[in-house]
């Protein structure tokens, strides 16, 4: 392991989920909250801003391809990711910039010249999350001319080829291929140049890309998959994992089979990291920081939870006649017979406390929200568990998916981040210049010159 490797495996690492005016559904409700967040490019870059002054990794973006009247509001109405990273890429200096991007509903060529420009905008600061999308909705594919969602496993096949190619396509030229020698009149070195002329069951892709490669050589790769191939998929490609599970054994374990999985595929398992999904609130007091969660909580309406939860099961259940504080067990949830496969996740999470876990409690898991008592408290106790999860195996980092911003990211920085900082565990610098050195990655491809 190289001696930048080494140091950064030592330090607990951070990603800033951004979305509006926070993860909550309710958020945009609260007295202090902005409702225009979404789509106001100053809120996003004060965001990315406060998330580099306290020197994170980098900001991360999520996505969805349909809404509908049930949506989380955040999603309703905002930004393109990749639109929105190549804009700050321009006003930030340091932080990395990750866009969620599908490879259900795009073409590689398209997305690869799109990455990569903003990854040339930024110096070299941009990742991208690989999604197969969930069709939370039940309608995705009704915006992109096809009749209905692809099957899990064909989205991960297809995940895997559009991957394939796009690496490719940004293998298109060597790192020192532009000579712009006018003495010589040569542009490029046409022996630096490969076509990729690629044939597979989903993709016919020629090449060459019509963009070189940029400070670090193309944007990091990330995604999220608790799945057996979504493991595969992040084991195979990703140098950045988000998982969410709710204690140490879990997550150790999903740690230890992902790292495991990529040492298979060949890969070095050090240059693979695992950010556990959470949802922290920092406060003066315990109570005060159940408090502020109480006090969203009764921002949600009623009708809300129940409108998603009827369309997400799509039939297979009536929630007439329940309130939101039914519990799931009281639902009839555990007894659908093949429920969907996104459901997965959020059914490890909620497995054996069926009979406390409540409709409201499950619409905040499967709409985004992280809540974990050992990330709710005082600075003091949640950088404990930071540092507990990180000892003992069970994450690598964390992206940090607040509940109300700017406000838990600014609370979080201010408290959390100098604890850890003191004792050695979060860089109080960065030492280089593009997100790939954040994490000490080679930015390199392997096999290139």
């Amino acid at each position: 392991m190289n001696q930048i490797l080494t140091r950064e495996r030592q330090q607990i690492h951070f990603f800033a989920y951004l979305v509006g005016t926070g993860i909550h559904l309710a958020s945009w409700r609260h007295e202090t909250a902005f409702p225009k967040a979404s789509i106001d490019f100053e809120h996003q870059v004060r965001l990315a801003r406060v998330a580099e002054d306290a020197k994170f990794d980098a900001v991360f973006l999520g996505d969805s391809l349909a809404i509908d009247e049930t949506s989380n509001p955040g999603i309703l109405n905002r930004f393109d990711p990749i639109g929105l990273v190549t804009a700050l890429g321009a006003v930030t200096n340091r932080i990395g910039l990750i866009a969620t991007s599908s490879t259900s509903y795009d073409e590689p060529y398209n997305f690869a010249r799109a990455a990569l420009t903003a990854d040339h905008i930024s110096g070299g600061r941009v990742g991208w999350n690989i999604v197969t999308t969930r069709d939370l909705t039940n309608s995705t594919a009704g915006n992109f001319s096809a009749d209905q969602h692809f099957d899990h496993s064909l989205r991960y096949r297809r995940a895997e080829e559009f991957v394939e190619v796009t690496q490719g396509l940004w293998n298109s030229w060597d790192q020192d291929a532009f000579l712009y020698d006018k003495e010589a009149g040569r542009f490029f070195d046409r022996h630096k140049l490969s076509r990729l002329d690629y044939k597979g069951e989903f993709f016919k892709v020629a090449g060459p890309l019509n963009i070189g490669p940029s400070p670090q050589h193309s944007p990091l790769l990330a995604q999220a998959g608790t799945s057996v191939p979504g493991q595969q998929l992040g084991a195979r490609f990703a140098n950045a994992l988000f998982a969410s599970h709710a204690d140490i054994p879990q997550a150790r374990k999903y740690r230890d089979s992902v790292r495991a999985q990529a040492e298979a595929f060949g890969r070095n398992p050090d240059e693979l990291y695992v950010y556990q999904a959470i949802s922290p609130v920092v406060a003066d007091t315990p109570e005060e920081a159940l408090e502020r969660i109480r006090e969203l909580d009764s921002l949600i309406t009623d009708q809300q939870v129940l409108d998603f939860l009827q369309e997400y099961f799509a039939g297979q259940l009536d929630f007439t006649g329940l309130g939101p504080d039914a519990t799931v067990a009281q639902s009839g949830i555990p007894t659908i017979a093949r429920p969907r496969t996104d459901f997965r996740s959020a059914g490890e999470q909620i497995h054996g406390r069926e009979d406390e876990v409540t409709l409201k409690d499950l619409y905040s898991i499967l709409t985004g929200d992280k809540r974990n008592h050992d990330f709710i408290g005082t600075p003091q106790h949640v950088a404990d568990s930071l540092e507990r999860w990180h000892a003992e195996g069970a994450a690598d980092g964390f992206n940090l998916m607040f509940s109300l911003l700017p406000q838990d990211l600014e609370r979080f920085t201010s408290g959390v981040i100098p604890l850890l900082q003191e004792r050695g565990l979060a860089r109080t610098e960065y030492t280089g210049a593009t997100l790939k050195s954040h994490l000490g990655l080679d930015p390199q491809p392997k096999g290139q010159s």
